[in-house]
């Protein structure tokens, strides 16, 4: 059986270690998932990074009035602060090259601090700046370079297959698949007397 996620995490620990500009990722505080899509085909969702914490890593936040808060995910005692969720079978299949810019895509939304939160563009499109392509132009050439690095045909060999062709060739695929913690309502301590 083919473990898809953890694929995409070895892919992303090789990023990290060979790419500067993703230097500031600790694959050990993301999770990586999946989840199930419902059509076939490739219009909807490839990918996406849930943060764990708020604007500029705080724990709490405030909507219309009320406290929120988001809930803390630790594996052995480490503390989580992304998921990274891949879309199956649509994300896998994709052609290689749309593959490789859609991981790039969601690690570059990582904030450089890693603190839990997306990196922040100024304006209202903060997620991707004023203008979406040229933040896929960016991180296609980031894409680019870490393809140009040798020995990374090893670690990406695998997002040259069809989830069909994985099925195919290792009996099945499949990986981890948990939902991401929501924010919850804060607790409110109501006076005594």
């Amino acid at each position: 059986m083919f473990d898809y996620t953890e694929a995409m995490e070895g892919l992303i620990c090789d990023i990290a270690a060979r790419c500067p500009e993703f230097a500031h990722i600790d694959p050990d505080r993301i999770i990586v998932a999946y989840t199930q899509t419902r059509s076939p085909g490739a219009h909807g969702m490839y990918a996406s990074v849930h943060p764990l914490r708020f604007e500029d890593g705080k724990r709490t936040t405030k909507k219309r009035g009320r406290t929120y808060v988001m809930p803390e995910v630790r594996v052995d005692g480490t503390e989580v602060l992304y998921f990274i969720y891949f879309a199956l079978p649509r994300f896998a299949d994709l052609d290689f090259q749309t593959k490789m810019v859609t991981v790039f895509h969601e690690l570059y939304h990582i904030a450089p601090s890693f603190n839990g939160d997306i990196r922040r563009f100024p304006g209202k499109n903060y997620a991707h700046g004023r203008s979406r392509k040229r933040y896929n132009e960016r991180v296609q050439a980031l894409a680019d370079n870490y393809m140009a690095v040798e020995g990374s045909d090893r670690t990406t060999a695998f997002l040259r297959m069809s989830f069909d062709e994985l099925r195919k060739r290792y009996g099945g695929a499949a990986g981890r698949r948990v939902k991401p913690p929501r924010p919850q309502p804060a607790q409110v301590d109501k006076p005594v007397g």
